[in-house]
């Protein structure tokens, strides 16, 4: 048995060990559930994509010694951007984006959205109010300080 792809071993491990770790990332309540999968998607395709792109023009592609493409950055900022300004409305509703608990797909943003807040983008959660509790909430969740601490 070979698993790839994080989100898939994330939602495997989840579901292997379902009493350790923090209860209830995948819920298991049908209406919930759907929540989650709706927040799960919108993680996916909203905001990986350009966060993703940007990391790779502003983080990874330096540490390989090529240019970065500041024009791939600018679209892409300006498109993650408006789906923050989207968030941060969902947000004003519920603490998280799946309701009101803690969910696998908020924290599915903490890679990318580290990396873009250390190549100086941490404002795109920063100036907005809802984005940027739920934001701090997930950043200094003790497990994920763990995470940081350990790639240091």
């Amino acid at each position: 048995f070979v698993l790839y792809e994080s989100r898939a071993i994330a939602r495997y491990l989840i579901k292997k060990y379902p009493n350790q770790g923090t209860q209830g990332l995948i819920p298991t309540d049908p209406k919930e559930e759907a929540l989650f999968e709706q927040a799960a998607s919108i993680e996916a395709f909203n905001f990986n994509p350009f966060a993703s792109g940007i990391a790779f023009e502003k983080v990874f592609k330096p540490r390989r010694g090529l240019a970065t493409n500041e024009q791939a950055v600018a679209e892409r900022l300006a498109m993650l951007e408006a789906k923050l300004d989207a968030y941060d409305i969902i947000l004003g509703k519920q603490k998280y984006l799946a309701g009101d608990q803690v969910t696998l797909a908020d924290l599915q943003h903490l890679p990318y959205g580290t990396l873009l807040a250390s190549a100086g983008y941490s404002d795109i959660f920063s100036k907005r109010p809802n984005v940027s509790r739920w934001w701090n909430d997930l950043t200094n969740r003790p497990t994920w300080q763990d995470v940081v601490q350990n790639l240091k």
